[in-house]
C-alpha cells in the first residue's frame, strides 16, 4: 500500500515563524508518520495575503520544521504551493497521481476538516481516505469564530467543485 500524508497549509508570521495552528498540524503529522514512517509525506502552502508574505513557501517551513523533529528528508514529496484549500486540493492531485498514492491521511485542523473532506474526497473518490484533526490551541471563542467561517464558505466549495467537474 502507497500511503502518504497530505498536511494543509496555515499561517506563519513574516519572518517564517509557524503560527499555533500550524505547529498543531506539524505535530499531527509527526505523530501520524511515527507510527506510519514508510508513509510519505505532502505538504500544502505557498504564499498569500492571510497567511505567508514571506518570500520562502509555508509549506518549506513546514518542512523544515518536520525534520528537525526525526522526519527523513527523503520523507517529502514535492510541495504544493497552493493558496487556498480546494487548491490544495488541485495542486496535489498531480503528485498524489504521479507517486500512484492509494491511501491519504489528511490532516488539518479541527474546525477546516468538514471543507477539506468535502473537497478531497470529491477529488480523490478511489483513494481511501483517513483523516486526522489537529487541535487548535485558540481559546473557545476564537474556535467558534474559525467554524463559522468554515460554514459560511461551504458553498463556495460546492460551487468551485460543480466548476472543477464541468
Amino acid at each position: 500500500m502507497s500511503r502518504v500524508i497530505i498536511v494543509l497549509g496555515s499561517p506563519n508570521d513574516d519572518q517564517g515563524k509557524l503560527s499555533d495552528i500550524a505547529l498543531s498540524r506539524c505535530q499531527a503529522a509527526l505523530a501520524t508518520y511515527q507510527k506510519q514512517p514508510q508513509s510519505k509525506l505532502l505538504l500544502t502552502g505557498g504564499f498569500g495575503a492571510h497567511f505567508n508574505q514571506t518570500t520562502t513557501p509555508h509549506a518549506l517551513y513546514c518542512q523544515r520544521y518536520l525534520i528537525k523533529h526525526g522526519v527523513l528528508a527523503d520523507a517529502f514529496t514535492d510541495i504544493a504551493l497552493s493558496r487556498f484549500t480546494f487548491e490544495d486540493a488541485t495542486l496535489a492531485k498531480p503528485i498524489i497521481e504521479q507517486h500512484r498514492f492509494n491511501e491519504i491521511t489528511l490532516v488539518t485542523s479541527e474546525f477546516h476538516m468538514q471543507r477539506a473532506k468535502l473537497i478531497f474526497s470529491e477529488l480523490f473518490p478511489n483513494i481511501s481516505f483517513n483523516y486526522y484533526a489537529a487541535q487548535t490551541p485558540v481559546s473557545a471563542e476564537k474556535l467558534q469564530q474559525l467554524e463559522a467561517h468554515e460554514l459560511s464558505v461551504m458553498d463556495r466549495e460546492r460551487e468551485n467543485l460543480a466548476q472543477y467537474f464541468s
